[in-house]
């Protein structure tokens, strides 16, 4: 084997120095510089793309903020709207109900007077239902003639 006999080791030296050099000449001026510059280039892009995602994120936590802030805002305004509709209710329902209190208690006033004059009605027309009665039975028992007049004078004796 050529290879490991030691009159060929220098030669087998220079030759591998020149091709070392023109490999590292080679991949030192075109390849790693391309090579640098895409990875350079990659890491730029992914710093823009995270400054690009932060920004949004900033943007989108101001969004969410504002959207909490408005919805708490329309909660309140909402509550503020119920309340002011029940208390517009309550009061209306207390204006109705003393106004049908109020008309409530004339017409009890009015049933009242009315009873009242019925009573009185029916009283003194029963007082001259029971003087007729009596009237009648005494003449028809008794076969006394008994005056109305008088019969009425012995009910109001014996009332009182």
């Amino acid at each position: 084997m050529p290879q490991f006999d030691p009159t060929w080791f220098a030669s087998q030296i220079f030759w591998l120095i020149v091709i070392f050099a023109v490999f590292y000449r080679v991949l030192s001026r075109s390849v790693l510089p391309k090579l640098g510059a895409a990875i350079e280039g990659r890491e730029k892009q992914i710093e823009g793309d995270l400054n690009r995602a932060a920004a949004l994120k900033g943007d989108s936590d101001a969004m969410i903020a504002a959207y909490e802030k408005a919805l708490a805002e329309s909660r309140a305004k909402a509550q503020a709207v119920r309340l002011e509709t029940e208390a517009a209710l309550a009061k209306q329902a207390a204006a109705k109900s003393a106004e049908l209190n109020a008309a409530l208690s004339v017409k009890i006033k009015s049933a009242e007077s009315t009873i009242a004059a019925a009573r009185t009605t029916a009283l003194s027309n029963v007082e001259a239902l029971a003087a007729e009665i009596a009237v009648d039975v005494a003449r028809k028992i008794g076969g006394l003639a008994v005056s109305e007049a008088d019969a009425k004078a012995a009910a109001a004796a014996s009332r009182a």
